[in-house]
């Protein structure tokens, strides 16, 4: 899976719009780089992101395109 994106001012994080997804990327010098992915990109019905559970986050499941809405899913879709 490729998503595509668009930079955005690390201001975008203080007031998220519903339905968006933000990725905060750190590179080898640490600089932050704010990214808005594009909804058009992301493969509708399938799990784009999945939460895996552990000792400390213990729900797992899945974020899903449905309907141009991002869905929380669990069980994930197969």
């Amino acid at each position: 899976m490729s998503l595509t994106g668009v930079t955005v001012p690390v201001e975008a994080l203080d007031n998220v719009e519903p339905n968006t997804v933000l990725v905060v990327i750190s590179d080898e010098q640490g600089r932050v780089k704010v990214v808005k992915i594009d909804p058009q990109s992301v493969v509708a019905g399938e799990a784009f992101l999945k939460i895996t559970a552990t000792e400390h986050q213990p729900q797992a499941g899945c974020w899903v395109m449905v309907g141009g809405r991002l869905v929380w899913m669990d069980p994930c879709p197969n």
